[in-house]
């Protein structure tokens, strides 16, 4: 039996089947929906996502989107780090543009 909080991770990762498996055999995808769903369930004060939402299937993405407009609502600041510009402009008050690590644009949606 696992713990609530734990319940509600797994769940949200939609990893349930896998639970018991050890996190060394998971794949890539799967190591990032249960990093990804224990970050947003320990209410963050501030949010870093690295390219999180490129990998998952569009169910997954939503449910993803979806909390994290929910901990926005909440006051927590999201740092994104993305190549999609649409995500970028759903998500974010204000972008910093890089090219070869050098700032090369700073602006606000």
């Amino acid at each position: 039996m696992l713990t609530p909080g734990v319940n509600e991770i797994v769940d949200f990762s939609g990893l349930g089947n896998f639970i018991d498996t050890p996190v060394k055999n998971y794949s890539s995808g799967m190591y990032m929906r249960l990093g990804f769903s224990v970050a947003v369930h320990v209410e963050p004060q501030t949010l870093l996502a690295d390219e999180v939402l490129a990998v998952g299937d569009e169910e997954f993405k939503l449910k993803c989107h979806e909390r994290i407009r929910s901990l926005q609502d909440d006051g927590m600041a999201l740092i994104l780090v993305t190549h999609d510009v649409e995500e970028g402009r759903a998500f974010c008050q204000r972008y910093l543009k890089l090219e070869r690590g050098r700032m090369i644009e700073c602006g606000c949606y």
